[in-house]
């Protein structure tokens, strides 16, 4: 995913990425969320893409996610390698990478790396909007410097050590260095299938010793599938032992003693968020915690949820939630 604030030079980035990678005979499908019109910038992407697809929604996190997610379920079907998704400038990634979680089954792309596009006229200086472009690198597993071409040296060391004071794991990148990256991932693919089964397969799916770029984190989701009902002090107490480096947290869970609603407990950085909304019931969705967060250990975060919950809760659907799948 390619994030980024307004102007920042999402575009410029993705067209000089799309030109690197065609260079190294890469194919990639790219999805470009836009105001109104996506079909401008998408022209422009046509002759390096191998598909480029055009989503004109004010905004990929909220009304636009539902067509979103479904162009990349489509694009998980492609012979291509890997899938580009760039987000317009106001959106908050948070909701594609909980839907990524959610829909992991059918949205099996690895590694999920998130490029956030920085302003470096503008970054840390935009006041109201401050907090929106802090969301968009707090997730970036790597970030790039747009319009820094006449920054000083030391304009350029203060601007890095802001943007480290908010994600200290990201990355910094350029187009040529992430195509390289890019590169070697898909190399170490083929080596992988070919050693199986002798046919040249493409796939982005997780293999033995892949460890993408040493120097940057893979922003990955773990859902975890919850008892009902649950004690509301029991998931306090889950989200508040959840290890740092998950960034967000959500369950939506029946409590002990409330029949008939479900309530969506949050957490955002370290800070528990409030009284939980209530929800309607839906069979169609179990009891399930998620966390987003870079490097995330499934294993630990299960361990903390059997830990308040008992031994019911588990990385797969419960028994009683196959028959609502």
């Amino acid at each position: 995913m390619v994030t980024g604030f307004l102007g920042a030079g999402k575009t410029t980035f993705l067209r000089a990425l799309l030109v690197a990678l065609h260079h190294r005979h890469i194919a990639a499908d790219v999805i470009l969320n836009d105001y109104e019109n996506a079909e401008i910038d998408a022209g422009t992407l046509r002759e390096t893409a191998a598909t480029v697809e055009a989503l004109a929604a004010s905004c990929a996190c909220c009304d636009g996610l539902a067509p979103l997610v479904d162009l990349a379920v489509a694009s998980g079907r492609s012979v291509n390698d890997l899938l580009i998704i760039e987000l317009n400038g106001t959106a908050d990634p948070i909701p594609l990478l909980e839907s990524f979680t959610l829909l992991e089954s059918k949205l099996r792309f690895r590694p999920r790396w998130q490029v956030c596009v920085l302003d470096a006229r503008q970054f840390s200086h935009r006041e109201s909007y401050g907090l929106l472009e802090q969301l968009q690198l707090e997730t970036a597993s790597h970030f790039m410097l747009g319009h820094a071409e006449n920054l000083t040296n030391l304009q350029r060391q203060i601007l890095l050590e802001r943007v480290r004071a908010v994600n200290p794991k990201a990355s910094e990148t350029t187009p040529e260095a992430m195509a390289e990256s890019l590169a070697q991932i898909l190399a170490r693919d083929q080596r992988l299938l070919l050693r199986g089964s002798q046919q040249p397969t493409k796939s982005l799916l997780p293999g033995p010793g892949r460890c993408g770029s040493r120097l940057a984190h893979e922003f990955t989701g773990c859902q975890i599938f919850l008892p009902t009902p649950v004690k509301r002090e029991a998931m306090w107490a889950w989200l508040a032992a959840l290890p740092p480096d998950v960034i967000r947290a959500k369950a939506l869970v029946t409590v002990v003693g409330e029949p008939g609603v479900r309530r969506l407990f949050e957490r955002v950085g370290l800070e528990l968020m409030g009284d939980p909304l209530e929800v309607p019931i839906s069979q169609k969705v179990p009891a399930t915690g998620i966390c987003i967060g870079p490097d995330l250990d499934p294993i630990e975060i299960l361990a903390l949820a059997i830990r308040e919950f008992g031994a019911e809760c588990s990385l797969t659907p419960l028994a009683r939630d196959h028959a609502h799948a």
